[in-house]
């Protein structure tokens, strides 16, 4: 990713921020997290391992599923506010935000809290999820994806 220095430059009394690539590029970054997704190290699961994020106008529709079995489901609007989800066929609660190029989820499925982030390598063909148990507290873990397919924009 490119990097460019955001400047606030003064002329006359206006100021005007410089340095407008630097956004672009983090844009650019977002776009590419959307797609399929398969687990990349298959010799530490039994079963596929796929993410599926896909946008649906100012939402994302995500999914999980190890197999036939799809363990995760939600559609959430990216502005940090709670969704319903259902996860292992239970009622949870989630919330999506970027943080930089990086996409974060934060799920509540009864007393358990748990953090992902998502990120996507500069050139788009591989996804590092860190899962992040918060309640109770435990050891991040971090899992590597490979790009199975694009999924287009949805109207």
């Amino acid at each position: 990713m490119k990097l460019s220095r955001m400047v606030l430059v003064s002329t006359a009394g206006w100021f005007v921020l410089a340095g407008m690539p630097l956004l672009a590029d983090v844009n650019e970054q977002r776009e590419k997290l959307f797609g399929r997704w398969q687990l990349a190290e298959e010799s530490t699961h039994a079963v596929e391992s796929v993410w599926t994020l896909e946008r649906k106008g100012d939402s994302v529709r995500v999914t999980y599923s190890e197999g036939a079995r799809q363990r995760l489901i939600f559609e959430c609007a990216l502005t940090g506010r709670d969704c319903e989800a259902t996860d292992e066929g239970k009622r949870a609660s989630v919330s999506l935000w970027f943080n930089g190029p990086a996409l974060v989820e934060l799920e509540t499925k009864g007393s358990e809290v748990v953090k992902r982030v998502f990120v996507v390598s500069e050139n788009g063909s591989a996804l590092q999820v860190e899962t992040i148990p918060v309640v109770p507290e435990g050891k991040p873990q971090k899992a590597h994806f490979k790009r199975v397919a694009p999924v287009s924009v949805a109207k």
